[in-house]
């Protein structure tokens, strides 16, 4: 190990190999699936606010990266009241609440409570971290279960 660094074992290679054969089609689906997401909660009269830059790629993305990807990714935020979006973390059913990315599903986060809780109420309004924002890494579900779900779950 100190001369050629750590290695898998034999099934996390077999596992890694295995996954990286349908990451292209697992990130085309999640780009579709914020995309498709950030549509409709552009829409929701419950939501403030969608940050997403698919949605306003001539604003937020530089000419050479739009030409140099084919999606925006599969994470974006929105905005709701505080209390809407702790109720929303419960009520949806398809979508899971787990601080995390990158997996098949679709995970939720609020990282007012994760993964920015040691920062201060201040500290956290500063950079634009409200207890109100709901962090989403969209999974490969098809987008109008994705959809459903949140629009159930926000009422």
């Amino acid at each position: 190990q100190n001369h050629l660094g750590g290695s898998l074992d034999p099934h996390a290679a077999f596992l890694l190999e295995r996954g990286l054969k349908t990451l292209a089609l697992r990130v085309r689906q999640q780009n579709a699936n914020a995309l498709a997401l950030g549509r409709a909660l552009a829409a929701h009269p419950a939501v403030h606010a969608v940050h997403y830059p698919g949605l306003d790629p001539a604003r937020y993305v530089p000419a050479s990266v739009r030409d140099a990807f084919a999606g925006y990714g599969g994470v974006l935020s929105f905005e709701v009241d505080a209390a809407r979006a702790e109720h929303l973390t419960g009520a949806l059913e398809l979508a899971l609440h787990a601080p995390s990315l990158g997996g098949p599903e679709t995970l939720v986060t609020r990282p007012a409570l994760t993964s920015h809780l040691g920062l201060s109420a201040a500290a956290r309004a500063e950079i634009g971290i409200h207890d109100g924002l709901v962090r989403v890494a969209c999974g490969i579900e098809a987008a109008e279960d994705i959809i459903a779900d949140f629009s159930r779950a926000l009422g």
